[in-house]
C-alpha cells in the first residue's frame, strides 16, 4: 500500500494559478521544440532556446495592448519568464474578461452566427433580455439554460429565413455570394437540396428549444423545496404542525 501526506494546503485559486504556470512553462517548451523542426529551421538546442527567448522578449513589447482574446499561452509564457506576478495579473485580467463576457450574454452571441456587427449582437441580447426577464434565472445552470434557449432561438430564425430566401430567390442570384467560399473548395449544393438543409436545420433548432423549454421547467418543477423554522406546513391534503 502507498500512502503519502500533503505538505501544504491548497485552494482552488492557488491550484488554478500553478496549472497557469504550468501550461505557460509546457508553451516555452513546445516553442524550442519548434525550433529544432525542419519548419523553425532545424535549429540546435542552444540556438533553439537563445531564439525561443528573443521571440518572447518581442512578444512583452505588445501584450499589454491585447484584447483579453487574443492573449495566447505563449503571450503568458512571456510575461512569466521575468515577471511572474504580472503573468497572473494578465491571467486574472482574461478571468474577469470571460465572466464579463459570459454574463452580458456576447459569448452566446458568438456562437448564435453574430456576424460582427452592432446590431446583430443587439438582436440576440434583445432575444436572452426577454426570456430572462420571463423566467428570472437563478444560478448558473438555469443562466446557462436561457443562453441555450436564446442560441437555440436566434438560429432557428436564422435558418428559417435562408430556408425562406433560398425557395424565393432564383439560383443564380443566390449563387453570386457563395462564389468567394467556392475558390477555397468549398462546393454549394444544388438548390432543392439547399432548401432541405435549411428547412431541416431551422426544425433541429426549433426542436433543441422546446427541449431546453421542457427541461427548464422541469428543474423549476422539481426542483427540491426548503422550509426552515416553520410552525405550519401544508402539503396538499396533508397538514403538518412542528413545535418548537
Amino acid at each position: 500500500m502507498i500512502s503519502r501526506e500533503c505538505e501544504y494546503e491548497t485552494c482552488s485559486v492557488d491550484a488554478e494559478r500553478r496549472q497557469v504556470l504550468a501550461e505557460a512553462a509546457q508553451s516555452f517548451i513546445r516553442a524550442i521544440e519548434f525550433y529544432k523542426t525542419e519548419h523553425g529551421g532545424k535549429k540546435l538546442h542552444d540556438d533553439a532556446v537563445k531564439e525561443a527567448l528573443q521571440n518572447y522578449e518581442w512578444r512583452r513589447g505588445y501584450v499589454g495592448a491585447l484584447l483579453p482574446q487574443e492573449v495566447t499561452w505563449a503571450d503568458l509564457a512571456a510575461v512569466a519568464d521575468v515577471d511572474t506576478d504580472y503573468a497572473l495579473e494578465l491571467w486574472a485580467r482574461l478571468r474577469v474578461a470571460a465572466d464579463d463576457e459570459l454574463e452580458c450574454g456576447k459569448r452566446g452571441a458568438g456562437v448564435a452566427g453574430d456576424n460582427g456587427e452592432p446590431y446583430a449582437l443587439a438582436q440576440y441580447l434583445a432575444i436572452r433580455d426577454a426570456f430572462a426577464d420571463q423566467w428570472q434565472p437563478q444560478g448558473g445552470i438555469e443562466s446557462a439554460m436561457i443562453d441555450m434557449l436564446a442560441m437555440a432561438f436566434s438560429l432557428q430564425m436564422h435558418w428559417a429565413k435562408v430556408a425562406h430566401e433560398r425557395v424565393t430567390r432564383t439560383h443564380d442570384e443566390q449563387r453570386n455570394p457563395t462564389k468567394r467560399f467556392e475558390s477555397s473548395g468549398w462546393k454549394s449544393p444544388f438548390q432543392s437540396d439547399a432548401v432541405e438543409q435549411a428547412h431541416r436545420l431551422a426544425d433541429g433548432y426549433n426542436r433543441q428549444f422546446l427541449r431546453v423549454l421542457r427541461q427548464l421547467r422541469d428543474l423549476r418543477r422539481y426542483a427540491p423545496v426548503v422550509i426552515q423554522n416553520a410552525q405550519q406546513v401544508n402539503a396538499g391534503s396533508q397538514q403538518v404542525n412542528v413545535s418548537g
